[in-house]
């Protein structure tokens, strides 16, 4: 299958990086106006053919878009141009399948993921969902793509600004979450490093019980934090503002996808 890439930022590089990693299938061309991005890439990855317009490209059998969305109608005029039908993989947050199909034209199967930079480490979370004109088949290709990178699940499109909010935005949530604790453990009398190793590798291993012990958060706390020891005297702290810090910064991201889907 040859798939083209529009969009080799920071999420358009990973998912080519990931696909390449796993000796998928398919032949990759990539869009990428910016001269020193693809620079980088041509030194790191082979076979991939690298143009600064989308018009360099040849007829692909399906396209990633990877672009800001403000930028969806500069690419929708080749998109459109497209001879035959083929599969559009969007991950433009707050755009929505229906505005894609639009933009894009009727030749465009389209499905909408939004995954997230975890698929760096074949830990990422991908959440789907079909749109205009798309087939199982399509759903099960872009699922079989992604799945390379990590976990993958479908979703009504109704949820994907929430996905957006809580597993596409969440690894910054919770490296700045590992910061703050690293922060507030140096200030206390470890050193910056070894705070800042401890942080980081209690936040994997906590991830690790709730992914493959399949228990609840909740349970967890539980578990960890004996009546009158330091996790229950340390939750107590955390109790009054925690919950409202989450809904804020939710809240925040799903409109600002809403904001980002408007071009703003």
């Amino acid at each position: 299958m040859k798939v083209a890439f529009l969009g080799a930022g920071r999420m358009g590089s990973t998912i080519l990086k990931m696909v390449q990693r796993a000796s998928i299938p398919m032949s990759a061309e990539v869009c990428e106006p910016d001269e020193k991005v693809r620079a980088a890439l041509a030194k790191e990855l082979k076979g991939v053919k690298l143009a600064a317009k989308a018009e360099d490209l040849g007829e692909p059998e399906a396209v990633l878009l990877a672009v800001k969305p403000k930028m969806l109608k500069e690419t929708a005029g080749w998109l459109r141009a497209r001879k035959d039908s083929y599969l559009l993989i969007s991950i433009l947050a707050g755009v929505g399948t229906d505005t894609l199909a639009k933009e894009a034209g009727p030749k465009a199967r389209v499905v909408r993921a939004m995954p997230n930079q975890a698929l760096r480490q074949n830990e990422g979370v991908t959440a789907i969902c079909s749109g205009p004109g798309a087939t199982k088949a399509d759903l099960e290709t872009t699922r079989k793509m992604f799945a390379v990178g990590g976990h993958v699940l479908e979703v009504d499109e109704d949820q994907m600004d929430v996905v957006t909010a809580l597993s596409g935005s969440g690894p910054a949530f919770m490296a700045k979450w590992a910061e703050e604790l690293a922060d507030a453990a140096a200030r206390a009398g470890l050193t910056p490093k070894v705070a800042e190793e401890l942080a980081a590798r209690t936040m994997l291993g906590t991830a690790a019980i709730l992914v493959r012990e399949g228990i609840k958060p909740g349970e967890l706390c539980a578990a960890v934090a004996s009546p009158g020891g330091t996790t229950e005297a340390g939750l107590k702290a955390m109790q009054p503002g925690l919950r409202s810090l989450a809904e804020k910064a939710t809240i925040a991201a799903i409109q600002r996808a809403k904001e980002l889907a408007r071009g703003g």
